[in-house]
């Protein structure tokens, strides 16, 4: 299994398109055959190629005190969807701050972006002209670049393996079957002319079609089997285990887990979406065992965080009277854990309800009215632990903590009604 890992596009201006098919070639031969490809950040492109072939140093004759350093890349690219690769080369232009893709006339041009690949072209020229060009100027090409991008994408194997990959894309807007809520949407956004998007925490399956080179994942993908999710996986509050068509087991040493609390992330709230056309396991009974396994693990990963936190601040009389309510009393009293703080060397209760999944942190989570209304009575006391990315045999576990009344936190979309027949 491969990941995207990074992705770097570049929307086709009028001179590139001009560039790459020879027109206004000088009489005398030459001319320019390369992509430029301004406005990219040095330090993004040093991370983003770090695993090129070679990487060459370079020397600007305007930055003597080397302020701005660049290296230039050449690595090997395959082209999606075809079984051919060849060189790419990323260059610093001289005496620029931008950068160039080299060689990509027709006669050098990477595969990925070829016109026996469907890469646009030009409108022919008939009668041929005497300049030889085949093809015809037109400023800025109108139906034919007004959406192209040309993107490379970096991605990172199971074992480790890092590879590069390259395609273009034609549209005004996101494809409706490329994963939503992972970042792609960058891409589409007016005047987005350029970037370099890097999907740290996230899990985006890489599959070798250009009409769809991405596929939602999440951490768990062996631990469901690689089951296909639905595009807008990311931002359902469903699980991935729910469409795994086997039992899913975890097994989590929780005495040796690493904890790794993030900073609560910014989630815009998005319009819900349908994925009527990827159904959940037909089997009720397993999948709810295995979204219930989900939930049964963050709330264990909470109790052996918090007994590690009193541990810590030297209370084993605490840690020793933490209790898992929802095993003991049952799911009715809003919150999972009773657990305790010490401010101002008064003990006070700790009122934990655990949100876990095999998702990112991002992902949303479904509450319920009765855990709204217990964060309300008691904002001071009420905490959500969101735990995330978990799978099997982990050996940190990463979580947010949100503190105070759920409704004052997070925007709450209403998911459900209760119905009565209105009186006739």
């Amino acid at each position: 299994m491969e990941y995207v890992s990074a992705i770097l596009y570049h929307k086709i201006q009028d001179s590139d398109f001009t560039n790459m098919y020879g027109i206004k070639k000088p009489s005398g031969g030459g001319g320019q055959t390369y992509i430029q490809a301004a406005g990219y950040d040095f330090s993004e492109l040093d991370r983003m190629f770090a695993e090129s072939d070679i990487i060459t140093d370079t020397l600007e004759f305007w930055d003597s005190e080397k302020i701005f350093p660049r290296k230039k890349y050449n690595f090997n690219a395959i082209a999606i969807g075809l079984n051919q690769s060849a060189e790419i080369e990323l260059a610093p232009r001289t005496g620029r701050k931008d950068y160039r893709i080299s060689r990509q006339g027709l006669n050098h041009r990477h595969p990925a972006w070829s016109p026996s690949n469907g890469f646009p072209e030009p409108k022919r020229i008939s009668p041929l002209s005497s300049s030889g060009s085949i093809y015809e100027y037109e400023k800025n090409y109108p139906g034919i670049i007004d959406n192209l991008y040309i993107y490379i994408l970096k991605t990172v194997s199971t074992e480790k393996n890092v590879h590069y990959y390259a395609s273009f894309i034609n549209t005004d807007s996101m494809p409706a079957n490329w994963p939503t809520g992972l970042g792609l949407e960058r891409i589409f956004k007016k005047q987005s002319r350029q970037g370099i998007i890097f999907f740290d925490g996230l899990y985006i399956r890489f599959r070798n079609n250009p009409d769809c080179p991405f596929e939602s994942g999440c951490v768990a993908d062996l631990d469901i089997e690689n089951v296909i999710l639905p595009p807008d996986i990311a931002t359902s509050t469903e699980d991935a285990v729910e469409y795994a068509h086997n039992k899913v087991s975890i097994n989590i040493d929780y005495n040796s887990l690493d904890f790794i609390q993030i900073p609560v992330p910014s989630i815009a709230h998005r319009a819900k979406t349908y994925s009527t056309h990827i159904r959940k396991d037909s089997n009720y009974s397993r999948r709810e065992q295995n979204k219930k396994a989900i939930g049964d693990i963050g709330e264990e990963i909470a109790l052996a965080f918090e007994k590690n936190r009193l541990l810590k601040l030297g209370r084993m009389d605490l840690a020793d009277k933490i209790e898992h309510v929802a095993k003991t009393k049952g799911d009715g009293f809003g919150y999972d854990i009773l657990s305790y703080d010490v401010i101002n060397n008064t003990v006070v209760e700790k009122y934990i309800e655990v949100k876990a999944t095999t998702g990112n942190s991002t992902k949303p989570f479904d509450i319920s009215a009765n855990e709204v209304a217990v964060s309300e009575l008691y904002p001071e006391q009420y905490f959500i632990y969101r735990i995330f990315n978990i799978h099997n045999l982990m050996q940190s576990a990463s979580f947010y903590v949100m503190k105070g009344s759920v409704r004052s936190n997070f925007s709450l979309e209403p998911t459900s009604y209760k119905a009565y027949p209105k009186s006739l």
